[in-house]
């Protein structure tokens, strides 16, 4: 029988399920968290591979040691043409995706259908190769990260005439250009298509953002609106199991809200020559820290003004995370935006305040090595808490304090649970809108993806309904 509706990833299925509780746990979270600097070379690997497709150019672009060079230049040469043979195999059927969706190539359910279930499986083998480059997950001379860290007094002064005025920073953007909406493919949930524009921000470039909108199957012409940004690293739809349509997304949808997911910059669809999905983030922290906040934010708004054009009458914010923390700056800067482009709630998971010491000593910066590279560079606590009004929101929110909705884990030592607490506390977001588990930060987010409490909370607030 011929599928004519997307379907919830069986991987979602599993995590959801009995079987996921172990996710939970701090074992669990203290594996993955080691793993991670190994997914990083993978994908670093994996980005080098697309901009160095020859042998020599990608040893060379690693900057691995001669022995390591030698050990693993014959995996390599085999892993560099089996990736060439997967992105030839990948092409043809992304040419007709894009037609589909973007040109009126198709307007048959079940093509629509076929078509993203197999891009999205031909583009996860391209994007996500598993074991492709495993020969050098490993090795010691190949950093998780191509750090290009700026020095640290021209990178302050460079950024005087923001510190002097934050609000200017993070200002209202131009109302929107354009947007361009594609075809719709039925969701689990409702329909479900792209939309795309035009970035306001001279940080990325003025690239093209796009965004997956889940519809919910009735009232979408009056629903409510929630647009949620995903963590550092990830690749949205690009690949067939996206943590947040599954656990977020389609079941707000089921409850009567449109939902808004976009790419950061510098992820997904728009990530960088040789670079892979978030590395430029991290890259040249903490100066792309506060670039990505602003433009995200700015790609925010847009989306909120959009919004009240389809007739939402409340609009939501939030995200995970890296999504977490540009929440934080919508709500602390939107008072001077249009008030078309100012939301109504937020919804904060993990995110942090004292950023600038984030940078620094938390947990994942330590593992990829961003410490490293930012101390080596010669960044002080002091010259980075100077960027301090760039990276941490206002002292007060621009909505309601009753109207921002937290989701913590004690445990983190990422986005650390102290530096959280300290922020909601000086919001004076009322602790019955914290909920707070004991747990680290990918154990949190397992949490966030298997659990029931946000969701409920995040619908009442947005549709007023119990």
């Amino acid at each position: 029988m011929t599928a004519t509706t997307l379907r919830v990833s069986r991987t979602h299925r599993i995590l959801a399920g009995p079987a996921g509780w172990a996710l939970t746990t701090g074992v669990f979270d203290r594996i993955k968290m080691a793993m991670l600097p190994r997914e990083f070379r993978m994908a670093r690997a994996r980005a080098l591979a697309f901009s160095h497709p020859e042998a020599d150019a990608f040893l060379d672009a690693t900057g691995v040691s001669d022995v390591a060079r030698r050990k693993i230049a014959g995996p390599a040469d085999k892993a560099l043409a089996e990736l060439e043979r997967r992105r030839q195999t990948l092409a043809p059927v992304k040419a007709r995706l894009d037609a589909a969706l973007w040109e009126g190539g198709t307007d048959d359910p079940a093509a629509l259908v076929a078509l993203e279930t197999e891009h999205r499986r031909l583009s996860e083998a391209v994007i996500k190769p598993a074991k492709l480059f495993r020969f050098i997950w490993a090795e010691p001379s190949f950093a998780p990260v191509g750090f290009a860290t700026p020095e640290p007094k021209d990178a302050v002064a460079g950024a005087q005439q923001w510190l002097d005025d934050p609000g200017s920073f993070y200002s209202a953007p131009p109302m929107p250009a354009a947007f361009e909406r594609s075809a719709p493919i039925q969701g689990p949930a409702g329909p479900e298509y792209l939309i795309r524009f035009t970035s306001p921000s001279s940080f990325t470039g003025g690239d093209s953002v796009t965004a997956r909108v889940y519809e919910p199957r009735e009232g979408a012409d009056t629903a409510p609106v929630f647009i949620y940004g995903s963590g550092l690293g990830m690749v949205y739809d690009l690949i067939s199991y996206w943590p947040e349509e599954d656990y977020l997304a389609r079941r707000l949808a089921a409850r009567g809200v449109r939902v808004v997911l976009p790419e950061s910059p510098w992820h997904g669809r728009r990530e960088l020559p040789g670079r892979y999905s978030g590395e430029p983030y991290l890259a040249r922290a903490p100066v792309s820290i506060y670039e990505l906040f602003s433009a995200q934010a700015q790609e925010t708004a847009q989306i909120i003004a959009w919004a009240r054009t389809q007739g939402a009458l409340r609009v939501g914010v939030g995200g995970v995370s890296l999504g977490g923390l540009v929440t934080q700056q919508v709500v602390g800067h939107a008072a001077t935006w249009p008030e078309a482009m100012r939301p109504d709630m937020a919804f904060i998971g993990a995110g942090s305040g004292r950023v600038d010491e984030v940078v620094v000593m938390g947990d994942l910066s330590e593992r990829l090595g961003m410490s490293a590279a930012l101390r080596d560079a010669g960044w002080t606590d002091s010259l980075l808490a100077q960027l301090r009004p760039l990276l941490d929101p206002p002292a007060k929110p621009t909505i309601a304090p009753n109207a921002v909705l937290a989701y913590l884990g004690r445990r983190d030592a990422t986005t650390p649970y102290a530096f959280a607490k300290a922020l909601l506390d000086e919001w004076g977001v009322p602790e019955e809108n914290r909920i707070v588990h004991d747990a680290g930060h990918i154990a949190l987010y397992t949490r966030l993806i298997r659990g029931d409490e946000a969701i409920p909370r995040i619908a009442a607030m947005l549709t007023g309904q119990t």
